[in-house]
């Protein structure tokens, strides 16, 4: 089983505060605080994925009537028809 050494003393300190104002041990604080912060992050990275997602939908509804007018092949006029070649 991989374990974890705490060298900070301040660190150290903290875990075994709220395990005394808890009653829980100082492993179970940790564990509880670390699952904590990483739902906060997990909450934000969804957040900003939402976000951007929407971000990118907006720049499609704003964009997509400018290429309704494109040909349907933009190089067309750019080549002869019968011989292939560059006008």
């Amino acid at each position: 089983m991989p374990t974890l050494n705490i060298k900070n003393p301040h660190v150290y300190e903290l875990a075994h505060e709220l395990a005394e104002a808890t009653g829980e041990s100082m492993t179970s604080v940790i564990e509880v605080a670390l699952e904590q912060m990483l739902e906060r992050v997990r909450a934000r990275e969804s957040i900003e994925r939402a976000a951007r997602s929407a971000e990118i939908e907006a720049i499609v509804a704003r964009t997509s009537p400018l290429l309704a007018d494109l040909p349907e092949d933009p190089t067309a006029d750019l080549y002869d028809d019968k011989t292939g070649l560059p006008r």
